[in-house]
This record gives structure tokens, sequence and C-alpha cells, in this order.
């Protein structure tokens, strides 16, 4: 048996950081070439996100430098390099002492609340830019500034990885005019560019369909320009912050509920607390709980907390979570934004929200078929606007698509098919914190597939009128080439010059 001073010795404490830092390659920062991906991946989205919350049309650079010295032909070699990444938007911007806590600060950010948003665990961005400086040991650089002021903010950090905090190397004003806004973050990261570059080339041409309403610039480390000019004015609207269900919560977040509520009884807990909960229906469920509605919420015992909670998992009484705080793409922009693969045939369909684990959700699926579409069926999914490019085969829509019988459409999988699937919620069952694929949840499958066959059978019918105009031009065709050559032989025979539209008028008869 170890002695009291040997345990005490052997227990050691890690800041979130330094965990994460240890075990990064959960988030997806496990090899330079994933890395460089998810890291231009997360500040795109952190970009994204900021210039949806000001209701702005999103105007995003990105610039990825190489680093290393020598020749410009032995620049790009195989293997991990230092790259400098550009990240620039037109958002909102961040307030001067703000800065160090979103960006340098894990598990610190605005994204914890019951809401629909790219992020969801507050990580990304900070772990790019710990996976920078672990690499290459260089400061990080924040330039932002918000409307309406004349200056905005440059500040140069490191990262204090076991402390969880940022230090502030060096900060001044800059100079901007008042009607400029939003950020833009330099840091250099190691980073294998010939293997990550289809990676994230398809990122931005997926992301060009998930957000036709953007303009994308993305110049490579290989002298190479990609640009998406916006095909559509218009955007979603905006995400709002929703009150929690009490289908989506466990006992010690009741608790902690509780232990911060300024409501004086267990009746106005529920109804200032729970989303869609009245005084009606909380007198009903108290009543079910046999609790007394007047009773202070503080005065529940640790027994009674979980009382309520089995009352809570119990009671089928509560009203579907709202979805109401949820913004779906929309058919529109969809449309707009699957036109850049250009399909012959395209169709989408929006499914009722639906409700997992006591938040909402709602699936947008879409069907494209021939064009410049390749032969063979493919998946492209999106999750909040986010493309999942990496475990597809791990993925709920790609089983669905798998186990789909596309003969009852009169299609194989061998056609040019893309099956595009949308699932935005304010909290999507992700199986891993890199956020690649979505977990196989009975409730998300039915509705994916219900999707999916609403477009196959609107797709079928097209292709049907598709195939009999085709037919009934093609018969037009031979018939018209019929009467030519008839018109000709006749001609030949009486000497005569025998007009085609005559014959088509008079039935033939030419005399």
């Amino acid at each position: 048996m170890l002695t009291p001073s040997t345990q005490t010795n052997d227990i050691t404490e890690l800041s979130v950081s330094a965990w994460f830092y240890r075990n990064r390659a959960i988030a997806g920062f496990d090899n330079p070439a994933r890395s460089l991906y998810v890291a231009v991946r997360e500040l795109v989205e952190n970009s994204l996100d900021a210039c949806e919350e000001a209701c702005v049309l999103p105007e995003i650079t990105v610039l990825l430098r190489c680093q290393d010295e020598g020749p410009k032909d032995d620049i790009m070699t195989q293997g991990p390099e230092i790259f400098e990444l550009v990240v620039k938007d037109n958002g909102t911007g961040m307030k001067r002492k703000t800065v160090p806590l979103l960006l340098g600060k894990m598990l610190t950010g605005t994204k914890f609340t019951h809401r629909q948003s790219r992020g969801t665990f507050g990580l990304g961005g900070s772990l790019a830019l710990l996976y920078g400086q672990v690499t290459t040991q260089k400061p990080i650089e924040i330039v932002t500034g918000q409307i309406g002021e004349p200056f905005g903010h440059q500040v140069k950090m490191r990262l204090d990885i076991e402390n969880n905090r940022p230090v502030i190397l060096d900060e001044h004003e800059v100079a901007k005019s008042e009607d400029e806004r939003g950020t833009m973050v330099t840091f250099s990261l190691q980073g294998d560019w010939l293997r990550s570059k289809r990676r994230i080339i398809e990122y931005f041409a997926q992301t060009a369909i998930i957000v036709p309403y953007a303009s994308l610039l993305f110049e490579t480390p290989d002298a190479g320009i990609i640009r998406y000019d916006r095909v559509i004015h218009a955007s979603p609207k905006p995400t709002v912050a929703a009150r929690p269900h009490p289908k989506g919560i466990d006992v010690e977040m009741l608790r902690r509920m509780i232990s911060m509520t300024r409501a004086k009884t267990l009746k106005s807990f529920l109804t200032t607390t729970f989303q869609r909960v009245g005084n009606t229906k909380a007198s009903e469920f108290l009543a079910f709980a046999h609790l007394d509605s007047e009773r202070q919420p503080n005065s529940l015992t640790m027994d009674e907390l979980l009382r309520v909670m089995k009352s809570i998992e119990s009671y089928d009484g509560f009203l579907p979570p709202s979805a109401n705080s949820l913004s779906p793409v929309g058919e529109e922009i969809l449309l707009a934004g699957v036109e850049r693969l250009a399909p012959e045939l395209a169709t989408f369909r929006q499914r009722p929200p639906c409700v997992h684990e006591g938040h909402p959700f709602i699936v947008e699926t879409g069907v494209a078929y021939g064009g410049s579409l390749n032969a063979g069926a493919t998946v492209v999914r999106f999750a909040n606007r986010i493309p999942l490019l990496y475990d597809e085969r791990s993925d709920v829509s790609y089983r669905v698509v798998r186990d789909l019988n596309l003969k009852n459409y009169g299609l194989s999988h061998e056609d040019p098919l893309t099956f595009i699937i949308h699932i935005c919620s304010t909290r999507i069952p992700y199986k891993t914190v890199g956020k690649e694929y979505i977990a196989d949840v009975d409730v998300v499958r039915r509705e994916i597939e219900l999707g999916f066959k609403d477009c196959l059978r609107d797709l079928s019918e097209k292709l049907r009128r598709r195939n009999r105009t085709q037919k009934s031009s093609k018969r037009e065709t031979r018939l018209t080439s019929y009467y030519m050559f008839i018109a000709e032989t006749l001609s030949k025979a009486t000497g005569r010059d025998i007009r085609l539209d005559r014959l088509l008028r008079e039935g033939g008869d030419a005399e």
C-alpha cells in the first residue's frame, strides 16, 4: 500500500488547455495534414458565425503561406512545413478586453447557450492557436475593430498552456474608418499542404454550396487563387438563444438551475426557466410529481431533486421543444448553392422539426442528378452549415443512402447522383469532439431517410417527364426526317418543288 506522502507526490493537476494539449488528437489535430485542414476550418467557421451574428453578408479572406526558407521550387515538398495562416472577416469584431479570453483561453466563449451555431465546444479556434504555438513557438496576432469606433485594436499574445490563460506581448490601437469592422487572425503552424490540399480545397467548395451568400477567397501556398463569389444576396434568418427544454436536462443541470434561480416558487421556476412550460403545464407537472407548487425551489433535498428528475423523464405532458430558435438554410439558398455543381436536375425537401434528447432539430435533404456530376452516388454532408469531410462511412446519412432501394425510383447507385443532407440543431449529435460525423440516432436516421425518399420521388417524376419529352422530341425528329425524304422523292418524281411545310399542312397531298 502507498503511504499518504507517496500518494500526494503522485497526484498532478492539469489545466483545461494542458489536457487538450496532451490529447489534441481527439479534436482532429493528430497529424500535420489533418491539423492544417482543421485549423483552416475552425477559423473560417468562427468568421462565418461572426458575420451572421452581425447580419452582414460574409466576406472571408484566407491566406496560407509557406514560411520555410529555400528556393521556390523546393518549398512545396512532401512532409511537414511551417505555414502562416491569415483569416480575415467583416463580422462584428471584438472588444479589446474580450480578445485574449475568446481566443486565448480554453472553454471560454459565447456558444455555451441553447443556440444553433457552428461551434459547439468553444474549443476549435483556441485549439488551432494552441497547435500553432506548440509546433512553431511563434506568437499570435489579432487585429479587430467594431463599427462606429474610430480605431481598432492590435494584440500580440502567447498562450500559457499550463495555466490556461493568455499572455499579452504587445498591444496598441490601429487607425480605421468608423464603418469598418471585422477581425483578422494571423498565426504560424506546422502542416502538410500536399496531403491536406484536396481536403482544404473541397472544404471551400462545399462551404460555397451551403453559404452561397458568402464571398470566399483562398490564396494557396502554391500561388493559386480559389474564389467563390456570392450567387445570392439572401441569407437565413439569424439564430436566437432558447431556454432549455425539461427533457434535455439531467439532475446536475437541474441542481445548478435551482441554485441560480431568482424564482420564489417551484411553479414560477418552471415557467421562467424552461421553454413551452406555462402556468397550466407547470401545475399539472408538479401535481404529477406530488410537489407543492408554492414551495421554494432551493428547499428541495437531493432525494427530492432525483424524484423531480425521474418525474420529468416519465411525464409525457410537456410540449415538444420550439424550433423557432433554429435557422435552416432553406430551399432557395440550397438550390443556389447546388447550382455550383451544375447538375441537370435537383430537388430539396425540408422536414418538419423533430426532437432528440430535448433538443429540436430540422433535417434538410436534397438529391442532384446528371449534368456535371460524376457517375456513382455520393453524399455531401452538412451540420449547422459546416461541411463534414472525414469519417463519411461512420455517418448516419451514408448508411441511409447505402440502404436506399434506388430501383424503386428508376435509379441505381451507379447513376450520377449526389445526396445532400443538412441538419441544424441546438445540439448536433456528433460522435467526436472533431465534429466530423453524426451519430446513428433512430429519430435522426428516420428523418434523413424520409427526406431522401421524398426527394427521390420528386426526382423520379421529373426524370419521367424529361424522358417523355425526349421521346416526343425524338419522335418528332424522326417524322420530320421521314416527311423530308417523301418531299425530296416526290420532287424528283414529278419535277416540281414539293415544299415540306405544304406537305405537312396538306397531309402529304402535294398535288
